[in-house]
């Protein structure tokens, strides 16, 4: 190569890259907020690279929320990471043999480096998909008591009197974490009985009771450091009568 340094170069800026992105993923007005957070003195008080990677991964959720393997798994990736942070440290050193480098041994350690940044980017994704896909198993009875008494109020527009028989949890995702909030995506199937005019039109005949029922989507919030306090999001409940109007 023409410069000499230029490898080494493309390796620093590679791992400032890394850096970059951790901080765009882990602001520190953020990490400070969690509740798993301790100030670390060695580092000034602000977030640690493994703080920033643990937010990364769990964000605000406390850790007794999470079961012993999935803690165990994103401390193994955060030292994974550190390694590969490690590799690249390596790269950026400039010594007497960088300058006697051949044209292929630069090359091959080039693919090196940018296998090391991509790999060092998979590692944040791995730990963020396990905990977004191990929390639906601790919500679910937070999430089902709140549906279960918020859905029937968006319901009164089907029928003078709407009584609700049941309501089903049929599902629901963590759409993503941050420090305060744990934000919920999901459905429902709301069984009720729909009555039209009042007891004595429908004694007289002239009213009518009719059971059915409907599917129901919804968003809701968790206190990320406390999520028995889960809440739906009122005006995000969608109570789907297509079928009730013959729409398809």
């Amino acid at each position: 190569m023409s410069n000499p340094i230029r490898f080494n170069n493309f390796a620093f800026a590679m791992r400032e890259l890394l850096q970059h992105v951790l901080t765009r993923k882990a602001p520190e007005d953020k990490v400070v907020k969690c509740v798993w957070f301790r100030p670390d003195a060695n580092n000034d008080g602000h977030p640690t690279r493994r703080q920033q990677l643990k937010y990364c991964m769990q964000a605000g959720l406390q850790d007794n929320l999470l079961s012993d393997e999935i803690k165990d798994d994103i401390n193994t990736l955060i030292n994974q990471y550190n390694e590969h942070i490690t590799d690249l440290n390596g790269y950026t050193h400039i010594s007497e043999t960088t300058y006697g480098e051949t044209p292929q041994e630069s090359y091959r350690k080039l693919k090196s480096v940018i296998s090391t940044f991509n790999e060092a980017m998979e590692i944040i994704e791995q730990g963020k998909s396990e905990v977004l896909a191990y929390v639906p198993d601790r919500l679910g009875d937070f999430v089902e008591r709140e549906i279960t008494s918020e859905i029937p109020q968006a319901l009164d527009e089907l029928s003078s009197h709407t009584f609700i028989e049941d309501v089903q949890l049929d599902g629901f995702q963590v759409d993503s974490i941050d420090h305060e909030f744990v934000y919920i995506t999901g459905s429902s199937t709301v069984y009720v009985t729909l009555n039209y005019g009042s007891n004595s039109d429908r004694q007289q005949g002239n009213g009518h009771s009719m059971n059915d029922n409907f599917p129901v989507s919804f968003k809701c919030k968790a206190k990320a450091n406390n999520p028995k306090r889960a809440f739906v999001i009122r005006e995000s409940i969608n109570v789907s009568n297509a079928s009730w109007y013959g729409e398809a």
